[in-house]
Order: structure tokens, then sequence, then C-alpha cells
């Protein structure tokens, strides 16, 4: 039996049940549009491994959580509705019946069914995690990542993104630190081989585009030193290990800290939107998961995000990137006898391809407004909002829809620049008539872990736009993921957590004896 993400949809594709692990591992396989023609190939795909993958995951939800934050009288209620933005109550009140709805279709259709499917979970370990490599919450970890969790202090193991402002080109073993980057000049491509690839530090892989090119998956193995503090002599010492990254066939991603923030422009106020990735390469969809300003997280201050007076700026820089990666419907893609592709325009008939740009926000106004901004100021228009709907095992909402401090559902503002050969699509379905709605039903899984929409993406738009697996002009799409925190097959991945989800502590392999 094929296995599949998708639990459950309707016959519109407006309504979805989605398994969020499974999500994550089939997408580090083609899925069956992206077998018709790989993105720097004319042959047809077909992997000679035979492997079934299990991502790591925490205990399903099986009850809501309890709404002890929420005001508890009608007095306090009215209160906090005060200090909420009458435009975020609005959008709310319009989103909630239909979320509803939604829910109860699935049931109707589910029976008594769980709302997700058997997860791989481990016992809680209360150890300290490699905050850039390892994984957090209640998945064991191992022999290895255990030192991670001995060392005491702020002495984490971190990606050295931010020690290096130049590219470093492969081959070279000398560093330039602290030199101005050159926006104008981009190192070529460190390409992997099929099978282990060995490096002594992370920094070899840092600010350059990686790619797997071949149609099986790679391995990347690089040293890691570890600093830990030994009390009894007040001294720190280093620990010497390996990390290990299961790297999708065909996949390519840069870790790069991406320039957001008013200090990272300071010393170049014409840095490319993404550093080390050529102005040239373009893609029919970007998808975005910026750090918005939580109002829980900076209640808390575990977490950093971006402070209000940076929030424009991070909203320029996603349309900056939006501007200048997102392909142009009227061009067309040719492979040279480089890496680079060359654009042209695209002939008439075959000008049937939107550009999409799609951007997780919070339930914030201003991440709301952020996002439309960003889409409208790169010049597409805002054409539908998906819901994630965070749910427990029986489809309950995880908190109460009608609560004030905590929705349970996140959106996903979605723009296009439709090709004028493009027909009108149907008739947007949602409450204003402008944008249309749908709603995506999923058990939520680990912190920071967002359901893989892959799948849903290729179904609503590129299902009818596929060009015939013969056609050497263009593939059947190209995909960007920001601020990602995992790869999938057959996408490019950027940002300083690229490689999270796809180190090895997270998955279980298993040889698929019915394929073999």
């Amino acid at each position: 039996m094929t296995r599949s993400s998708i639990l459950y949809q309707n016959s519109q594709n407006t309504v979805f049940l989605l398994d969020i692990p499974t999500s994550i591992a089939l997408a580090q396989d083609f899925s069956p549009i992206q077998k018709e023609s790989p993105s720097d190939s004319s042959e047809p795909i077909s992997s000679t491994q035979v492997c079934l993958r299990h991502v790591l995951s925490s205990t399903p939800l099986k009850d809501p959580y309890p709404g002890s934050t929420e005001p508890k009288t009608d007095a306090a209620r009215a209160k906090v509705l005060q200090r909420i933005p009458v435009s975020e109550r609005e959008i709310h009140d319009a989103i909630s019946p239909l979320v509803r709805q939604a829910l109860h279709e699935i049931r109707v259709s589910l029976g008594v069914d769980e709302w997700c499917l058997e997860r791989r979970t481990s016992a809680p370990d209360s150890g300290r995690n490699c905050t850039a490599h390892c994984p957090e919450g209640n998945v064991s970890l191992g022999k290895r990542s255990r030192k991670c969790q001995e060392s005491s202090g702020n002495d984490d193991c971190r990606f050295p993104v931010e020690d290096y402002t130049g590219s470093t080109i492969p081959g070279k073993s000398s560093k330039l630190r602290g030199m101005p980057q050159n926006t104008y000049l981009v190192s070529p491509p460190l390409v992997l081989s099929p099978g282990l690839n060995l490096f002594d530090s992370m920094s070899g892989l840092c600010n350059l585009v990686v790619r797997n090119t071949s149609s099986d998956h790679a391995t990347v193995r690089a040293g890691c030193v570890l600093e830990r503090r030994d009390d009894s002599t007040e001294t720190k010492c280093a620990q010497h290990y390996n990390h290990t990254y299961y790297i999708p066939p065909l996949s390519s991603f840069l870790l790069c800290k991406l320039p957001i923030s008013q200090s990272a422009t300071k010393p170049n106020r014409y840095i490319d939107p993404i550093p080390g990735l050529s102005r040239d390469r373009k893609f029919d969809l970007i998808l975005l998961d910026p750090p918005w300003v939580n109002r829980s997280v900076r209640r808390s201050g575990h977490y950093h995000t971006q402070h209000y007076l940076e929030g424009d700026l991070l909203t320029q820089r996603i349309r900056d990137i939006l501007r200048v990666h997102l392909q142009d419907s009227h061009h067309i893609f040719r492979h040279g006898s480089s890496d680079d592709r060359i654009s042209v325009p695209k002939p008439p008939d075959l000008q049937t391809q939107s550009s999409i740009a799609a951007i997780w926000i919070t339930n914030s106004a201003k991440a709301r407004r952020s996002a439309y901004d960003a889409i409208q100021g790169a010049g597409l228009s805002v054409c539908e909002e998906w819901i994630w709907i965070k749910t427990t095992t029986n489809g309950d909402p995880i908190t109460p829809l009608d609560g004030l401090w905590r929705k349970p559902y996140e959106v996903l503002v979605i723009g296009r620049r439709k090709s004028p050969q493009l027909p009108a699509g149907p008739p947007e379905k949602s409450g204003g008539g402008a944008v249309a709605r749908r709603f995506i039903a999923a058990v939520p899984d680990v912190h920071s872990r967002k359901p893989n929409l892959k799948d849903i993406f290729e179904k609503v738009f590129f299902d009818d736009a596929s060009p015939s697996p013969k056609s050497e002009d263009r593939t059947t799409y190209s995909a960007l993921e920001v601020f990602a925190r995992n790869l999938t097959a057959g996408w490019w991945a950027c940002g300083d957590e690229a490689l999270k989800f796809n180190s090895e502590e997270w998955w279980v392999l298993e040889t698929d004896t019915s394929l073999s």
C-alpha cells in the first residue's frame, strides 16, 4: 500500500487531514510529479535505495491544553479584548466558524479513527541538548548526543554561520574572518557525492550552496567540538564528535544567517537578500517561515524573535527575497554548460504556471499586515490562506477556539503572480470573496516543526501545469524554503537551521521488504 501523509481530503481540495511526521518523512523522497522530470537532469528519476524513513516525534496530544491562562471573568476578558486590534478580532471571527465546519467535515468522514498515524517516540529525556543540531523534547538522542547534554552553561554546539562573513570556496582550507562580503561574487556550489561525504567541521558547509545532484540520498558527516566546563578544576575541556545528516535526492541547501536585523545590515546596505545565493537563481515557489514577534514567547523571554523596531526591516527582507528569487512567469530557465540557469522569454504555449509565494504568520494583525505588504510589494496578489488547525488525536482543537491568548491554528498566506495566458480560476469562496481559504487539520509535533506541505502544494498549484517528462525547456516546478528546518527532495532550503530535522538523531531507517 502506498504511504500517504494525507489522511483525508475532500473533492474540492479545501479540507485536509495531514499527518505531520509522515509528511516530513515522505518529503525526503520524490513525489509522482517530481519523478517526471528532475530539476537538473533530463533523465527519469529512479532511486536505487529501498528504505522506509520514520522521523522521531513527540507523543501525540490526546486532550486539549487546559485554558488556565485565559481570563477568568467577563470583566477580565473584556479588558484583554480591548488590547487586541479590531482587525485581528475580525479575522478570527471570520475564520472560527469555518474551522468548526472543517473539523465537523473531517469527523463525519473519519468516524472513530484517530486523527494521526502511529508515531515513533521515545521516553522523555531531561538532559540538555545541542541547540543547533540535536533534537529537543521527549526523544532519546543516543550515546553521542548525550555528550552534548553533559555540558553546562552556554557552551552549546552551534552552526558557525556567524563566524564566517565571506563564502568558503570548496577545496580551500583557509578561511578569512571579518572580511567584508562581496555581494557580487558567489562561490561555486559544493556538489556532494552519492553515499558518505566527510568534512572536518561544519564550517565547510556554511555560507555556500551545497547540492545533492544524485537521484539517491547522500549523507554528510562533519566534525564538531563542544566545550564543557569542569567544575572541579574550573577549566574548559573540548570534546570531539561527529554530526551526521541525511540529504534528500536532488536537494540543495545554504546554511547561512539571513540578514533580517538592523545589526546584520549595517556593514553593507546592498547585501543580497540571501547571502551566497546567486541573484540569477529563480524559483516557482518560495515558502517562508519568518521569526515573527510572538506575544507568549516575548513574555517568557526564552526565544529570540524580531524586535518591533526591526519588524519593518523583516518585511522588506521578505519582499526583497521574493523580488529577486521568485521566477517571472514570462521567462523560462534553460540549463547552460555551467550550474547556473539562463533566463529567456517563455513561448506563449508554455506560459501555464504561476509564481507562488507562501508566508507562515502568527495570529497577530501586525504579522498579517507584514506578510500582505511583502507579497504585494513583490508584485503579487494574495490569493489564498491555508489554516493549519492544531488538533488532538480525537479531533478537538488543542486550545479553545474562542481563546484570547492562544489560538489553535496558524495561517499560511499565499500570493501568486499569474501568467497572462493562465485561465481565470474558480470564484473565491472566503468570507469577503477576495481570498480563498483551505483548512489543514494536523496533530502538532515537536516544537517549531511545521507540516510539510509539498503534496498539497503540488495538488493545488502544480498538478495540471506539469509539462511532458520529455520536455527539456523547464522542469515541473522549482521550490525554495526560507528559514527552513528540514530539507525536501528536489527543493532548495536556506537558513541557519536548514539541517535541523535532517540530523540522524531524528530518524529511524528500515528496509522496505515489500519493494525489494
